[in-house]
C-alpha cells in the first residue's frame, strides 16, 4: 500500500533523530467545525496562553465546506494572514494546507449552488493557493500534506482510502482522516519538525475537526488515533 510505504521511508529518514529528542509536550487545540475566525476568537486562550515553541496550523476545511462557516477566498485569506501576525510573535510556526476531499460524498449531503460559481474542489484548491502564498510571503515553514494525501491516493470510496468512507467507517464522509490516514499526517508532520525545528520540546496543534480527530479513539486529545496523538507517540515513547 502506497501510505505504508511513505510511512516507512518517512519513518527510516526520521528514526536516527527520534533518539536525541528530549520529551516533547503536545497540545492538541483542534475543535470540530471551526474556520479561521473561530480560530481567532481562541488563539489567547489556547495557543499564547500555553506559550508554545511551536505551532502547527492547519484550517480552512470549514472556511471553504461547511454552510455554517463558509467563508469567502478573500475572507478567508484575511483571517488566515491575521492568525500568522499573531502567533509568529510568540512562537515558531508551521502551516499545513488542508486535506484532498471526496467531492462525490459532498455532492450527496450538501446542495451544490452553496459552492457556487466552481464548486468544492475549486474551493479547496483556491484556499490551499491562499495558504501556500502566505507561507512563502511570511516565511513558514510549509507541509503540503493536500499533496502528500494526493499521492497516497486521496480521498476515494474504497476500504483502503485513508479517509472515511462507506466501506470503511460506514459513512459518506469523504473528509476527515482514518486512523492510517492520521499516522500519515503525523509522520509527516514528525518529519517536518526534527528536520526544521529539532530543538523545540513544546507544540500546538491548532486547527479544526481534522486536528482534533473527528470520530477516532482519543480525539480531542494527544491519545489514539490523531495526528496531535501520533505525533507524540514519535516524540515520546
Amino acid at each position: 500500500m502506497k501510505f505504508l510505504t511513505i510511512i516507512f521511508i518517512l519513518f527510516m529518514t526520521t528514526a536516527s533523530v527520534a533518539g536525541a529528542q528530549n520529551r516533547v509536550t503536545i497540545v492538541n487545540a483542534g475543535y470540530n467545525g471551526n474556520n479561521t475566525v473561530e480560530l481567532l476568537a481562541r488563539i489567547d486562550k489556547d495557543v499564547v496562553a500555553k506559550k508554545p515553541q511551536l505551532v502547527v496550523m492547519m484550517i480552512g476545511t470549514n472556511d471553504m465546506l461547511n454552510l455554517r462557516n463558509i467563508l469567502t477566498v478573500q475572507e478567508y485569506k484575511k483571517h488566515y494572514q491575521e492568525l500568522i501576525d499573531i502567533i509568529k510573535k510568540h512562537s515558531k510556526l508551521m502551516l499545513m494546507t488542508t486535506p484532498p476531499i471526496n467531492v462525490e460524498y459532498l455532492k450527496q449531503r450538501v446542495d451544490q449552488s452553496h459552492y457556487a460559481p466552481d464548486g468544492p474542489q475549486a474551493r479547496v484548491d483556491s484556499a490551499n493557493a491562499v495558504v501556500r502564498e502566505l507561507a512563502a510571503k511570511n516565511k513558514c515553514h510549509l507541509i503540503d500534506l493536500n499533496r502528500i494525501l494526493l499521492a497516497c491516493g486521496g480521498s476515494t470510496e474504497d476500504k483502503e482510502s485513508l479517509f472515511q468512507n462507506v466501506p470503511n467507517f460506514n459513512i459518506n464522509d469523504g473528509v476527515h482522516p482514518t486512523a492510517n490516514g492520521y499516522k500519515v499526517i503525523g509522520t509527516a508532520v514528525y518529519q517536518a519538525i526534527v528536520n526544521t525545528y529539532p530543538d523545540v520540546s513544546s507544540i500546538v496543534c491548532f486547527g479544526d475537526s481534522i486536528t482534533f480527530g473527528y470520530k477516532m479513539h482519543g480525539e480531542g486529545t494527544i491519545k489514539g488515533d490523531s495526528y496531535p496523538a501520533v505525533l507524540n507517540r514519535m516524540f515520546n515513547q
